[in-house]
């Protein structure tokens, strides 16, 4: 203890005790006087408040060098979890040591019976739940922390799962915590015979605690349908192979899975709040009706908008395109580079971006869907004879199927379908050549190269447009005789 300390307790511990003993003495002295006992009794009655004061004025003084001690001398050191606790009870403590003094002294002062066992009954218990609640509240954390770990594997194999897990374990902890404090409450209140028990085990108390079990269950379930769905949701986009790359999913998956994980969170969230509600009194009979106009007045507001929507679902729920397809749509051709729920977006061959509702499309032709067909319409002339036309085509596509650049891009041997059709300048060859998606355009360029190359090597001819005049045959297959006149100007 040092000087200053010392010299300062004994100056208070002096005045109190003369205060005491010479107020005492002369309280008896006046007695032995005459004084009347009434008078003698109040005497003492005042002498004792004075102390109670004395007391008091001496835990105002201190009261800022005690709430130091009991925050702690170093705050940044191990004890962080009772930290907030021990704030509290730095800031409440001179408040509690007066109305310590204050009971001793109307205990005292009135007589109560067994007044001095009640307080110090009541205040052994109290300074017991609050070392408990002290204690739990350093260990229960970090117990919590150790109980509520993940499996290592499985935050490796889905990391999504921890940062799930991460925004409710601290709440979980809050919880417990401030669950204990509340218990500790309740303890304490008891020990000062406080009826807290007959409030709550009354009917009214009963049925708060009834409706506040049946809200914490029903945020309770909600929280945990939520976190199912929305958990298979992002375990499924998220999914990785045995070697841990990221498994590609479709557009249709990664539109209507998170449309479909925001409907959900809507609809659960709306449906415990109707709930909740009702727990607590509120008539939701007039929100329901309320919501139903409005949605009715939304829905005919917004037709259009709602048949993009629902055309935009059964698009791409039936999985009729994805992104990076060639599609022709809407009188529309070209890639798709995004598709939304209510939308497509192609960009064609020149680089144009159109942007296309769903509502407005009625038929879709998807040319890049699993493989894809390059439609061959060869011409040659009349005089050519079209099996070795055939027997050309075979020849450019078993060579085109060897080239390392193109052959991989092939999936079959080249389809002849034969003679498709008489042209008037023109015998008309139908075949087909089946590529991997979106391939079919460079493979047939590839083709049509390697054809007119082979043609030429075979002397087949390719006719350009032209046209016969016929003047007929008689019967003995004689033509007329062509009569030309020549004039000259």
């Amino acid at each position: 203890m040092s000087d200053s300390t010392a010299v300062y307790l004994y100056i208070w511990t002096r005045r109190v005790i003369l205060v005491l003993v010479w107020g005492y003495v002369l309280l008896q002295a006046a007695l032995l006087l005459g004084m009347p006992a009434g008078a003698h009794a109040a005497g003492v009655k005042m002498l004792g408040f004075i102390i109670a004061a004395l007391v008091a004025i001496l835990i105002l003084q201190n009261r800022e060098a005690v709430a130091e001690r009991i925050r702690g001398r170093h705050p940044d050191e191990a004890h962080k979890a009772a930290g907030p606790l021990r704030a509290r009870l730095a800031e409440i403590w001179h408040v509690a040591a007066i109305l310590y003094v204050a009971g001793f002294y109307l205990v005292w002062a009135l007589e109560v019976p067994d007044g001095f066992g009640y307080l110090t009954r009541a205040t052994i218990i109290t300074a017991a739940v609050v070392v408990v609640v002290a204690i739990g509240e350093y260990w229960v954390p970090r117990l919590f922390d150790r109980l509520s770990g993940i499996d290592t594997a499985l935050t490796e194999r889905y990391p999504f799962v921890a940062a799930r897990a991460n925004r409710y374990i601290p709440i979980l902890r809050k919880v417990l915590v401030y669950a204990v404090r509340i218990v500790a409450l309740l303890v304490i209140l008891a020990a000062w015979q406080v009826g807290v028990a007959d409030v709550l085990l009354s009917e009214a108390g009963l049925d708060v605690l009834g409706r506040l079990a049946d809200i914490v269950i029903i945020v309770v379930l909600s929280l945990i349908a939520w976190e199912i769905a929305s958990g298979l949701i992002t375990a499924h986009l998220n999914r990785r192979d045995a070697e841990g790359h990221a498994m590609l999913r479709s557009a249709r998956a990664r539109t209507l899975l998170p449309l479909i994980r925001n409907a959900l969170m809507i609809v659960i969230s709306v449906m415990a709040t109707l709930v909740i509600l009702s727990e607590i009194g509120v008539d939701i009979a007039p929100l329901l009706a309320g919501a139903g106009v409005v949605g009715l007045a939304i829905g005919f507001g917004a037709q259009s908008l709602v048949k993009d929507v629902i055309t935009g679902a059964f698009i791409l729920f039936e999985d009729s395109i994805n992104v990076g397809d060639v599609v022709e749509v809407g009188g529309r051709s070209g890639v798709v580079e995004g598709l939304t729920v209510r939308t497509i977006r192609l960009r064609d061959l020149s680089g144009s971006v159109h942007t296309l509702p769903f509502g407005s499309i009625d038929t879709v032709m998807n040319m890049t869907r699993d493989f894809s067909y390059y439609l061959l319409d060869v011409g040659v002339a009349y005089r050519e004879n079209t099996d070795e036309v055939c027997d050309a085509l075979r020849a450019v596509d078993e060579d085109l199927r060897q080239d390392p650049v193109h052959g991989p891009k092939m999936l079959a041997p080249i389809e002849i379908l034969g003679v498709d059709r008489f042209e008037d300048s023109a015998v008309i060859v139908r075949a087909r050549l089946k590529t991997v998606p979106v391939q079919q355009w460079s493979v047939g360029r590839e083709f049509n190269r390697r054809l007119k190359m082979k043609f030429d090597e075979l002397g087949i001819e390719i006719p350009f447009p032209h046209q016969t005049l016929y003047f007929g045959e008689d019967k003995q297959k004689k033509a007329p005789p062509m009569r030309v006149e020549l004039q000259k100007e």
